[in-house]
């Protein structure tokens, strides 16, 4: 069973409402796991971010997953991704401080993967780029996740075989969008919700494929 930690974490636009998980044995790495669309009820309780948590504890790492500004527990307002950016950055900043020797992956699902990806850029021109990017469900249909085309680390890619907001089609045109492209797994018979029994064991193929 991981360890669980209730967090408050000082935040840009106030206190950020956070929940350490760890492994039993010290963490071999980190991961911050970034929630859906909070304007859609998207919060850090969602069940694709409670199995991305899990999944990272059980790969050994520690995982912190967190409520954006005005979801949940959390101050400010939401900002449409880019007060948002900077609240992933304050977490990675948490995760950097208990943690400084490990390597770091950037978890999101859907909105969560936009700010995922839009914090690489940041990060990159920081000399603080995470090991690692998996983005579960990212809304390409919405979002045109143009960092990605500049990424410098391996991304991975989850998604449901029904998704609308990820298509097959869009799918098939990402290892030329994005270079650092590695792990594209599809779960079957399912939707952007990503309700399958399939999804934990389809998110551990895809984090152990960055954590190697």
């Amino acid at each position: 069973m991981p360890r669980i930690t209730p967090l408050e974490l000082q935040g840009p636009a106030g206190l950020l409402e956070a929940e350490l998980l760890e492994p039993e044995a010290p963490p071999v790495f980190t991961a911050t796991v970034a929630h859906p669309h909070p304007l859609y009820g998207g919060d850090m309780d969602n069940h694709v971010v409670g199995a991305a948590a899990k999944a990272v504890v059980e790969l050994g790492g520690a995982a912190l997953r967190f409520n954006f500004r005005g979801t949940g527990g959390s101050e400010g307002r939401h900002d449409e991704g880019r007060g948002e950016t900077e609240d992933l950055g304050a977490c990675e900043q948490e995760l950097r401080d208990r943690f400084p020797r490990l390597p770091r992956v950037g978890v999101g699902y859907s909105f969560g993967a936009v700010v995922t990806m839009a914090r690489l850029s940041q990060a990159q021109a920081e000399s603080d780029s995470p090991a690692g990017l998996l983005l579960i469900a990212p809304p390409l249909t919405h979002y045109d996740f143009e960092a990605a085309a500049d990424a410098s680390v391996p991304v991975a890619v989850v998604y449901g075989q029904l998704d609308a907001f990820t298509t097959d089609a869009m799918i098939r045109r990402l290892p030329k969008r994005w270079p650092t492209l590695g792990a594209c797994l599809e779960v079957s018979g399912v939707g952007h919700d990503l309700s399958s029994p399939e999804l934990g064991p389809t998110i551990r193929q895809a984090l152990q494929s960055l954590i190697g």
